[in-house]
């Protein structure tokens, strides 16, 4: 395929038909034998530069590319200039063949000597274009992948598709509008790596799976609050900056949150913050608007969930405060912890034995160094210390068998767990030396 072929997204020009079906150097071309749906599988898989070249291998190849089910564009392997590979993006999903079915279109953006972040900062609008040509072809799967040095902002955008059901995106800085997503009924999974959100609101009826991974949530006056009434499965790991607010969930089965050390939720005077100097950044974060109406941060609305992971180390407050306001977790049957449950005293385990009803099996995750806590006992009514009766198994994954790990014996000794159903594993931390 000549250059402007390769650039332009075009077809060759039609060539006589002996020399379409000579095969080349006399061998046979079996490939072209094969059903095509296992020729649009193989298309689907290769960089779209790549799958428009197969146009020029026989007559049956010819548009094949035009009703792909997958179309991959990618700066990796392109050997033409950046304005080139942005003509060529707009042509391919120009000339795609109506009522094709387009199950998913990636763009996945790496830097290279032509293709640098400036030109496609400056270039918006053809992402614009693109995104917008993509959905009008009804594409289910959207994944935008930025891998430069620093985010992308997307242009705004609303999305508005009814057939969309899975959108990625990977290292871009997505608007207010890109994140409502009322224009999208069918969207049902959505991840988020490596982005800055800046958007006080992330929202969708029909979304069910949600990943917010590595990512930076912002907004000035309001942490970013997240309504989503039908979501199954929640995973927020290592988020920076304001942890998100988030609304009921009904039909949450599992989540796992991950608060990242960075997180602007912390205050070094302790579990209630201990001052009242208005400029303290821990105080004034976890408070502000945010909380007139008195609700929990998180704990709330995963309440409902069935299987919880929650990792915050000890640089953050927002789970310890929660639990002032957290109804019980009544489906809740596995539960991980780490750190932040057994800092500075162990209430927050204790109230997670107290309101747990039908808890099956508890983890406990301690590799980080923790002050002692040999009198936590006094923290438990005897009365209450009752734990559930479907409590099979605890688990304390540590470094060493220290006060903090025997003060958690003896809670769990208060609250009737006897001594086989303790399993504590002692781990070592890798050390990497150069």
């Amino acid at each position: 395929m000549d250059a402007r072929h390769q650039f332009d997204g075009m077809p060759p020009q039609k060539r006589a038909k002996n020399e379409e079906e000579t095969p080349v150097d006399g061998e046979v071309d079996r490939i072209s034998d094969l059903p095509e749906g296992v020729l649009h599988h193989l298309l689907s898989l290769m960089p779209a530069h790549d799958a428009v070249r197969t146009s020029v291998l026989a007559r049956r190849w010819r548009h094949l590319w035009r009703s792909a089910p997958a179309i991959r564009f990618t700066t990796r392997g392109w050997s033409g200039s950046a304005d080139r590979f942005n003509q060529f993006v707009d042509r391919v999903l120009l000339l795609r063949r109506h009522g094709a079915p387009l199950e998913s279109c990636d763009f996945h953006l790496l830097p290279t000597e032509v293709y640098s972040d400036e030109f496609l900062d400056a270039n918006k609008r053809a992402v614009k274009r693109w995104i917008w040509r993509a959905l009008r072809r009804q594409v289910r799967v959207l994944r935008f992948c930025h891998q430069f040095g620093a985010e992308f902002v997307l242009p705004n955008l609303t999305l508005v598709s009814q057939q969309l059901t899975v959108l990625k995106l990977d290292g871009v800085s997505t608007n207010e509008s890109l994140l409502d997503f009322s224009g999208c009924p069918s969207l049902v999974d959505l991840t988020m790596e490596g982005c800055f959100a800046n958007s006080h609101k992330i929202s969708s009826s029909s979304l069910k799976h949600l990943r917010i991974d590595s990512c930076f949530l912002y907004d000035e006056n309001h942490r970013t609050r997240m309504s989503l009434p039908n979501l199954v499965s929640l995973e927020l790991d290592y988020i920076l900056g304001r942890t998100p607010l988030l609304e009921s969930m009904p039909s949450l089965e599992t989540a796992i949150v991950r608060l990242g050390s960075e997180t602007s939720n912390w205050c070094d005077k302790g579990e209630s913050g201990g001052c009242s100097n208005d400029l303290c950044e821990g105080c004034r974060y976890y408070w502000g608007s945010d909380y007139d109406h008195g609700l929990c941060v998180l704990l709330g609305s995963l309440s409902q969930a069935t299987d919880l992971e929650l990792s915050a180390g000890r640089s953050t407050i927002v789970f310890r405060r929660d639990l002032k306001w957290c109804p019980a977790f009544s489906k809740l049957q596995t539960l991980f912890l780490d750190e932040w449950v057994v800092a500075d005293d162990l209430s927050p385990l204790i109230w997670f034995l107290q309101h747990s009803p039908i808890l099956e099996k508890l983890s406990l995750q301690l590799l980080v160094q923790t002050n002692s806590a040999g009198t936590a006992g006094r923290y438990v009514p005897i009365e209450q210390a009752v734990a559930s009766d479907h409590l099979e198994v605890v688990e304390i994954k540590c470094r060493e068998v220290d006060d903090m790990v025997v003060a958690i014996l003896k809670v769990l000794n208060v609250f009737g767990i006897p001594q086989e159903k303790i399993q504590i594993y002692k781990q070592v931390l890798a050390v990497l030396t150069l």
